[in-house]
């Protein structure tokens, strides 16, 4: 059997192609601009630094979202919207390529936690772009977001990332996206199909 190595020209390029796919297996539609803004902001924190230039001094490991959440409170009116979306930005990425570090045993938070933070970050940077082109976009990523931590989380176990895969780490992500076909499937193989119940019955 004849193995091959798939390189890429960039960063980019890499991730466009695993970006596309995620969306196609999660069936995610975005508009041309979302992708194009979930793509440049996949490159952008590609880099090194891209995550630890944000967090708060002497504060070790990714941003925290409070004290992301607080600056963009603090800030002037004219820097709110870029504080807002750097909130979501942040909490997007951790979330979706570095879920073991939010979902680990003594973490105060979880990801849910960080879906209604990004989600709500993201719509109040939409109502802050005036008439800039971003509003459209953003409100879409708010909307969608948890689905889109997910798509990411696709993303990040066709690299080097680490990704949870056990039983528990699936259910959990089948639970923030139930419809999700593709969880349901690997679930399903697993021999742990979920079985839904009305609240009385839970």
């Amino acid at each position: 059997m004849a193995f091959c190595i798939e390189t890429q020209k960039s960063v980019e390029s890499l991730f466009r192609s695993l970006l596309t796919d995620a969306l196609v297996t999660e069936q995610v539609e975005l508009r041309e601009g979302g992708q194009a803004y979930l793509l440049q902001l996949c490159r952008r924190m590609a880099h090194r630094d891209a995550l630890h230039v944000l967090q708060a001094p002497q504060d070790p490991g990714t941003p925290a979202l409070v004290w992301l959440y607080r600056q963009a409170r603090e800030c002037a009116p004219s820097q709110r919207f870029d504080a807002y979306r750097t909130l979501g930005d942040v909490a997007l990425i951790v979330s979706g390529l570095f879920q073991p570090h939010v979902a680990r045993p003594r973490s105060a938070v979880g990801v849910d936690y960080y879906v209604k933070m990004g989600s709500a970050a993201y719509d109040t940077a939409a109502g802050l772009a005036a008439a800039s082109g971003f509003g459209p976009i953003l409100a879409e990523l708010a909307a969608k977001f948890a689905r889109l931590v997910e798509v990411l989380t696709r993303v990040a176990e066709q690299t080097t990332l680490p990704v949870a895969n056990d039983l528990a780490a699936l259910y959990s992500r089948f639970r923030r996206n139930p419809d999700s076909q593709a969880l349901l499937d690997r679930l399903t193989t697993a021999g742990a199909a979920p079985v839904w119940c009305s609240a009385g019955e839970a």
